[in-house]
């Protein structure tokens, strides 16, 4: 009798201890996922705001007052601080997100197709020959002096060159050996060539070159108050070496819209456009960076687009309906679409969205996202939220997309 009393006893207590485990994990999963834990895991990597106040309404909306705290410190300018800090009960630690205090400016967005003519900074090494100079030997001075594909050529014998002409020029006039100025990965160096003459007799020294660059793209917005213009949302780089192209100077003009390729799965589309010296000039290009290409403007008159809006902070962009404007069609017109999908950034980068083109009379047209649309602004809510950049080749459809809070900050010269 005893020996079952402790055997029912036993099982008793294990059959407690499984259910309060159970009980446990559930509180935990509970805890998770609800909605203080919910929201923390949909927090964005910092919190922006106009004032501490908006942001204090703001996070009323979605938290518990007790829940948070902000402490923001001012570093000069924007300020900058782990301000927002959640806890649990007002008194255990959960998370810490950063909070950045900025203006909100007011952009008037862009949709028009433009040309970029770009200038370069010094003269870019596009490709290395070999040639058959006057004695019948094949030669290559340039690969000779260590010179390879992508540096960018700035003087010769300390003389600056901008052009090509001018690099030729310099060499024609050689007595012998030449010094050659040049970068390459952002570290300067010289070399020692030694040019010579081909079988028609004229000075070589066996390396490709160019000074300029054209494209089409789409204007993204332009600053009524400092002028300031953006193209494209991300860089103009060489066709030949991939890189980066440093700009000395360009400019922007509307561009003439001559038909539209249609993209199809493995075979982006293109807005085919033409321009000329002839064409309206838009502004003068003093930057090409990883966010777009960034000029003054000649004035706001030419843009189609009614007025300003204002730019959406990184962590106000989500997922849902979206516009973007575009002239595929011969104007700026609005084309519905989604943004599927928003990253996470607390710092300017590419690619910060992807969104996906839902309005068929823009799907009819070009099949979705093509070459040349690239810089075509997205608006969500009634705001300024990013530009597009790239279309997923296997999927027109969709695209990636860059904040325009990040590019205003870049085109000001606030954050590299």
């Amino acid at each position: 009798m005893k020996k079952q009393v402790f055997k029912s006893t036993r099982i008793c207590g294990g059959m407690i201890i499984k259910l309060a485990a159970l009980l446990t994990a559930f509180a935990v999963f509970a805890f998770n996922h609800g909605g203080l834990m919910s929201e923390l895991r949909a927090a964005p990597e910092a919190y922006y705001a106009e004032s501490e106040a908006s942001l204090y309404e703001r996070l009323n909306g979605c938290f518990e007052p007790e829940s948070f705290s902000v402490a923001a410190m001012d570093t000069g300018g924007d300020k900058l601080g782990s301000a927002v800090s959640f806890r649990l009960f007002g008194k255990i630690a959960l998370k810490s997100v950063p909070v950045i205090i900025s203006e909100r400016p007011l952009l008037i967005p862009g949709g028009e197709p433009v040309g970029l003519s770009i200038y370069t900074e010094g003269v870019l090494i596009v490709g290395i020959s070999g040639f058959t100079d006057s004695g019948g030997k094949s030669v290559s001075p340039a690969k000779e002096a260590g010179l390879c594909t992508g540096d960018v050529i700035f003087g010769v014998n300390g003389s600056p060159v901008a052009t090509s002409l001018e690099l030729q020029d310099k060499i024609d006039s050689s007595q012998g050996g030449v010094t050659i100025e040049a970068e390459r990965d952002g570290e300067r160096f010289s070399a020692e060539i030694t040019p010579r003459r081909d079988a028609e007799g004229r000075l070589r020294i066996g390396a490709w070159v160019r000074d300029s660059t054209v494209g089409v793209g789409t204007l993204s917005f332009c600053d009524p108050g400092s002028g300031l213009i953006a193209a494209l949302g991300h860089a103009v780089t060489d066709a030949d070496t991939g890189t980066l192209v440093k700009v000395a100077g360009g400019k922007l003009v509307l561009a003439t819209l001559l038909g539209v390729t249609k993209g199809r799965q493995g075979a982006p589309g293109e807005l085919r456009g033409t321009f000329n010296d002839s064409s309206p000039f838009l502004g003068s290009i003093f930057s090409n960076t990883e966010l777009g290409v960034f000029g003054k403007a000649a004035g706001p008159s030419v843009l189609e687009y009614a007025g300003t809006v204002p730019v959406a902070f990184p962590d106000e962009v989500h997922t849902g309906p979206a516009v973007i404007l575009s002239a595929a069609s011969g104007t700026v017109r609005e084309y519905s679409c989604r943004i599927v999908k928003t990253g996470r950034q607390n710092a300017p980068a590419p690619k910060g969205l992807v969104i996906e083109i839902d309005d068929e009379a823009l799907l009819q047209l070009t099949g979705g996202i093509v070459q040349g649309m690239s810089g075509s602004p997205i608006l969500q809510d009634g705001k300024l939220a990013g530009a597009v950049t790239h279309v997923f080749v296997n999927d027109p459809q969709k695209g990636f997309g860059a904040y325009a809070y990040w590019m205003y900050k870049v085109s000001k010269g606030e954050i590299r």
